[in-house]
């Protein structure tokens, strides 16, 4: 432990006290002794306060010095990647630490410092996007107080990160987030700028506060949706939001894309839904959301068609077998009449990614065998995307349909520009 600085001139009056009670001073040279000790220490007193004032202000320059960020050569260092070298790791996770240990208010300052910069357009949005991504962090209201409804509408990186700025805010405070938006809305700064009448961060930003109403307060997320233009709705389901999607909302999101979107629309968004839940929870996370959602047979072929055709590639673009066999077995369980659709589907999905036609060919004409039927086969087929280069092989494959009807239906189409 660091001693007092005063124990030692404090010992020392004490002592001297002692020694002129014991010599029998008089009282008069007694007080002058004391006096004379006293002003000695208050000096003492005094040059140790002037010596930790110059340290206090010392170590304070220091500090500000080194949380201090050379943005010219921050972004050079971040130019490095983009002309073909090695940027310097070291100093960018340096940089990343400084600014997680400044205030919002100074990340705010140092935005303005690159803004003041001339930098490229793509070195600009990292330092930006790299000081959002902290500041949202730490206070996602000023985030959006500032670059909320000012940003570049095809710049996704800063666009989703107000958008979590937003789903933090209001998942702490779900009501001052709401009227944060509404009165945005209401100033006028989140108006279509666009030939279809829709603002693509509004429907970002009531998409997120739909995600966070549903498990507070369903009856406010419908209302939401609901004050929305119907041509607007379905896109508030395709976002991200409920691609984790709990379980216990499961009931109360169905629901809510029930009332909110026409009949034809809903076994869509449901199965958009399920594919993601589906990466990420296996087949059981699909059954579960089956059973949550109470799902329609109309619906449950949807989700079923769809989380077959993602889960037979989720190894990458290139069919797995495999997987597709695994796929068409938990399908079977649930609706055995849109697997062999599915499977023809999933497959011509994987043609048009796949540099080995010829393989995918083997594959249709292998499963379009085991079902006994051209199901497989017309299904892949109708994907006029697979014309072109492949057109002389998709011919092949159109003679390989029994149904002359059908046959010929698929050639004529394959014929159209």
């Amino acid at each position: 432990m660091k001693p007092n600085p005063w124990i030692f001139p404090l010992l020392a009056l004490l002592a001297i006290g002692g020694w002129i009670i014991t010599q029998k001073h008089s009282a008069a040279t007694m007080e002058r002794e004391i006096t004379v000790i006293t002003s000695r220490i208050q000096q003492v007193r005094a040059v140790e306060d002037a010596g930790l004032k110059s340290r206090v202000a010392e170590e304070k320059a220091r500090k500000d010095k080194e949380r201090k960020i050379d943005w010219k050569d921050a972004a050079a260092k971040i130019s490095q990647g983009s002309n073909g070298m090695i940027p310097d790791m070291r100093a960018l996770m340096r940089m990343q630490r400084l600014l997680m240990d400044l205030s919002g208010e100074e990340l705010r300052a140092h935005l303005d410092e690159i803004e003041a910069l001339d930098l490229a357009t793509g070195t600009h949005k990292q330092l930006r996007n790299m000081i959002l991504g902290v500041l949202t962090e730490k206070d996602p209201k000023l985030a959006l107080d500032f670059f909320g409804t000012d940003k570049d509408e095809d710049d996704f990186g800063e666009n989703w990160r107000m958008s979590e700025a937003l789903r933090k805010w209001a998942g702490k405070d779900p009501s001052a987030a709401v009227a944060w938006l509404d009165k945005q809305i209401a100033g006028g700064k989140l108006e279509s700028k666009s030939l279809d009448g829709k603002n693509a961060t509004l429907i970002r930003y009531e998409s997120t506060l739909m995600g966070v109403l549903l498990k507070s307060d369903p009856a406010a997320a419908a209302a939401r949706v609901k004050a929305l233009p119907e041509d607007q709705r379905e896109e508030l389901f395709q976002g991200s939001t409920f691609h984790d999607l709990a379980k216990k909302d499961e009931a109360a999101y169905a629901t809510l894309v029930r009332e909110s979107l026409p009949a034809e629309k809903v076994g869509g968004i449901l199965a958009d839904t399920a594919k993601f839940l589906a990466m990420n929870g296996g087949y059981e996370r699909v059954d579960d959301f089956l059973t949550g959602t109470h799902a329609s047979d109309t619906e449950k072929q949807s989700i079923v068609s769809e989380v077959l055709k993602s889960m037979s590639r989720q190894h990458g673009m290139d069919i797995d077998e495999a997987e597709l066999d695994k796929a068409r077995s938990w399908a079977s369980g649930h609706t055995p009449a849109v697997v062999n659709k599915a499977t023809g589907e999933a497959l011509a999905d994987a043609a048009r990614s796949d540099d080995d036609f010829g393989k995918v060919s083997e594959l249709v004409l292998k499963y379009n065998q085991t079902a006994g039927n051209d199901e497989v086969l017309t299904a892949f087929l109708k994907d006029n995307h697979l014309i072109g280069e492949n057109k002389d092989e998709v011919m092949k494959l159109i003679e390989k349909i029994k149904d002359p009807a059908l046959r010929e239906e698929i050639r004529k189409q394959s014929d159209e520009p």
